[in-house]
């Protein structure tokens, strides 16, 4: 069974270890990617009004973290992320049903009314995520992050309501 529940204190180290490991963070932005990544600073994170994270649990154990970053309450969007942390359990499913959860939850508690996310282009695990989740292509920048210290564009991928019949 896959549930979400929001990131504790306890989480922190784990959480760090994951967004440490250079197979993770070389997807995410520059705030994470080519650092090691410290208990505190998942804190600070977590602190921030802007973001909402949560871990994912299989079989009552971490297996990933889903969140929302650069939440406007006014505009109701965010930002959608994710990692899955034990690369042992890729190909289950386990990060595809935490961003459905996180979906739902953004909508009908949250009251967001849009979500996106970013990608880059040779990333096909995360498009396959947000294509299943019903998430579609938005555009693309280009030249608007780095992979292995090159270039890198941004596929954005967007998200309402009514995509999934909310």
């Amino acid at each position: 069974m896959i549930a979400i529940r929001p990131l504790a204190p306890p989480d922190f180290p784990t959480v760090a270890a994951w967004l440490s490991a250079p197979d993770v963070h070389r997807w995410l932005t520059s705030e994470w990617r080519g650092k090691a990544v410290a208990g505190p600073v998942i804190a600070m994170t977590v602190r921030n009004k802007r973001n909402d994270l949560y871990l994912i649990e299989a079989d009552g154990r971490p297996a990933g973290l889903v969140a929302l970053a650069d939440l406007d309450p006014v505009d109701r969007c965010a930002m959608v992320w994710y990692v899955l942390g034990d690369s042992g359990s890729g190909r289950r499913g386990i990060v595809t049903e935490g961003v459905r959860l996180l979906a739902r939850r953004a909508f009908a508690e949250l009251g967001l009314r849009c979500l996106y996310a970013w990608i880059m282009p040779d990333n096909q695990a995360s498009r396959r995520v947000l294509e299943k989740n019903g998430f579609r292509p938005a555009g693309r920048l280009r030249n608007a992050t780095e992979s292995d210290g090159v270039p890198a564009d941004r596929v954005y991928y967007d998200l309402v309501p009514g995509d999934l019949g909310l």
